[in-house]
């Protein structure tokens, strides 16, 4: 069982980067922008054995790549089913997508209409959906599966709902784009600074943290403190669970 990281960076793209986004067991997407069907493209991993994408919330770093997937799949004529799950209005929103972006009728008729379900804003079989706190509806995920236990923010800045809902984890997966001295842009663009996530780590108890959504200045921290603080790991290509 293991997590490959497709991406681990904010908005704030630099050269070499991509957005934020995670496969777990090639099966489970958590996140999906606009370079996450490139990367796994990029790791041979086969995009048709996705069965269910996650959508913390619709801003273009998180969401923009869901449309490319369903392309992919109408392409190469994926078998099983795919599900779509995110907040309240995510099927609304892909469909928008997709009619807006001229996708070829047959496609729908052949794969789409058919072949693709969506859950909004509810719990699935091994996944409990918590609220983070961003500038528009976001949801955090609570993963239990295969006797692990793996908590993803999503954006957000500091959430009682996300540390409750995280606590005792194997694994917390978190956002990180500010540093200390940035709080007001963090508290004005609903994300996290160092302080934080330290304090949600601090509350969880959580065995393990992983800072994602990072940008140059919070990466430098993350790597900073790796290795002196106990269980801090900057995200790796692939995170054996």
């Amino acid at each position: 069982m293991d997590i490959k990281f497709l991406g681990k960076w904010s908005s704030n793209l630099v050269r070499g980067e991509r957005n934020v986004s995670f496969i777990l067991d090639d099966k489970y997407a958590f996140d999906f922008g606009p370079h996450s069907l490139e990367a796994l493209l990029e790791r041979k991993l086969d995009p048709n054995r996705i069965r269910t994408v996650f959508i913390t919330h619709m801003h273009l770093d998180h969401y923009a790549g869901v449309a490319e997937l369903l392309w992919y799949r109408s392409i190469y004529k994926a078998k099983n089913r795919l599900t779509i799950v995110g907040p309240n209005g995510i099927r609304k929103n892909t469909e928008r997508l997709t009619h807006i972006l001229y996708t070829p009728p047959q496609w729908y008729l052949e794969q789409i209409d058919v072949n693709t379900d969506f859950v909004e804003d509810r719990d699935t079989d091994f996944v409990k959906v918590f609220h983070s706190r961003h500038t528009i509806p976001c949801t955090s995920y609570r993963i239990e599966y295969r006797g692990r236990t793996i908590f993803y923010s999503g954006d957000t800045g500091y959430s009682e709902e996300v540390a409750e809902g995280a606590k005792g984890v194997d694994y917390l997966i978190h956002e990180l784009t500010y540093a200390d001295k940035d709080r007001k842009s963090a508290d004005l663009w609903g994300h996290s600074t160092w302080s934080d996530l330290m304090r949600v780590f601090e509350e969880t108890a959580a065995k393990n943290l992983v800072p994602v959504h990072l940008t140059k200045t919070s990466s430098a921290l993350v790597k900073r403190h790796a290795g002196k603080i106990k269980g801090l790991i900057y995200p790796p290509d692939t995170l054996k669970l």
